[in-house]
């Protein structure tokens, strides 16, 4: 009688049991790997990239993805985004799911219409997407841009759109911006963003044809949700010295001379100081350290000398950088956001619409830390005179 109350029992709690009737089943969906906004006689085009995952897997093992589609984009109109994206769903064969979206890109029309604001704020609300998803503007035609493949057959997942964090810790020139960074900075002082400006360019080969790759050597400042202006590479040349995740990248020294060197930077800290004066006005001084790498040695100097000319060159490119910025009212450097933080009243008494006024000489001071650590590998004879001393230079 026991036993068949237990058994019973067991019986009752089965039928209670939930199950996986509304499951979704991996094999069974299309995954979105890549967003495209573009804007045309009044209507929203979407272009939507899906990848392959078995190639994802495969690439993972080496193997070979020569036999296998790497992506897939498919286009689509609306009125609104929303719109465009439903009249995409009617094309697709399974569920598109959205959570292993990795980047956006704006064409230049979407973004002149204030197409960024509206799109971080839909990626933010929708339950699947994350917050690292990065975004590009591209002048381009987008499709072609998101067919791009990279080279040798690496999987479309570890394209430079996709996964830009290995790229840019190589050589740390202009940072990616994921959607967390954007809602911040377009959400606090000074409202204003860089997106990275992309360009397919042919400077790769393969055995049979040349091969199309993404370039990324400028900027697309955002303020007020409109395109402000474009920096050009000459001008992020001195803003990458800002950068807060920089990792390393190279400098060209004595360019004035057909006796080019090049060091390579690392370990660089930065700290901006902002000083008030007693009329009220607030200027910045900067100082830094860093260290480099001597890669190639053309003339025959001391180490202290090569230090010098490292500061100079340094303080030369974010001078050139600031001056072209403040004329156009952009806070590359973002003075106005470091005055938010460390002198709060201070900032209030001056900002308009969170940005603080930037004068020709705003920016007072630059101090440079030098350390050359190394010269490479070992020699028989050094390559310096055995000079330890670091250099200081003040502007």
């Amino acid at each position: 009688m026991k036993k068949m109350k237990n058994t019973l029992l067991l019986l009752l709690c089965v039928t209670i049991l939930s199950g996986c009737w509304d499951s979704n089943e991996p094999e069974r969906l299309v995954y979105a790997n890549g967003l495209g906004i573009d804007y045309k006689d009044g209507k929203v085009i979407v272009y939507l990239q899906i990848i392959n995952v078995k190639g994802l897997a495969r690439s993972e093992a080496r193997g070979d993805l020569s036999s296998l589609s790497q992506a897939d984009v498919g286009r689509a109109t609306g009125n609104t985004l929303d719109e465009a994206i439903f009249n995409l769903y009617h094309t697709t064969d399974r569920r598109i799911y959205w959570g292993h979206l990795s980047f956006v890109i704006f064409s230049e029309e979407a973004m002149k219409v204030g197409g960024l604001k509206y799109i971080a704020d839909f990626l933010d609300r929708y339950r699947e997407t994350r917050y690292r998803i990065y975004f590009f503007m591209a002048k381009d035609p987008l499709k072609d841009a998101m067919l791009i493949s990279p080279i040798e057959n690496v999987s479309m997942a570890f394209s430079k759109l996709s996964d830009p964090d290995g790229n840019y810790k190589q050589s740390s020139f202009i940072p990616p911006i994921n959607l967390r960074e954007l809602i911040i900075e377009l959400d606090e002082p000074a409202h204003q963003v860089a997106i990275p400006q992309l360009k397919i360019t042919e400077q790769w080969t393969g055995q049979n044809e040349k091969k199309q790759d993404l370039l990324i050597e400028r900027v697309a400042i955002i303020s007020e949700n409109k395109i402000k202006t474009i920096l050009p590479k000459k001008v992020m040349n001195g803003g990458r010295w800002f950068n807060k995740d920089f990792v390393r990248d190279n400098l060209t020294i004595f360019p004035e001379t057909k006796n080019d060197a090049f060091v390579v930077i690392y370990d660089k800290k930065t700290k901006i100081i902002p000083v008030v004066e007693k009329n009220g006005t607030v200027r910045f001084d900067v100082k830094m350290k860093l260290k480099a790498s001597v890669e190639m040695m053309i003339m025959d100097i001391t180490r202290k000398q090569y230090e010098k000319e490292i500061m100079r060159s340094i303080k030369k490119e974010i001078n050139k950088t600031y001056q072209y910025t403040q004329k156009r009212e952009i806070d590359l450097l973002r003075l106005s956001e470091t005055l938010y933080r460390k002198d709060n009243k201070a900032w209030k008494k001056i900002e308009i619409k969170g940005r603080i006024p930037l004068e020709e000489d705003t920016l007072r001071s630059i101090q440079i830390d030098v350390e050359i650590q190394d010269t490479g590998k070992q020699r028989l004879t050094p390559i310096f005179d055995g000079q330890k001393d670091k250099g200081i230079e003040n502007q």
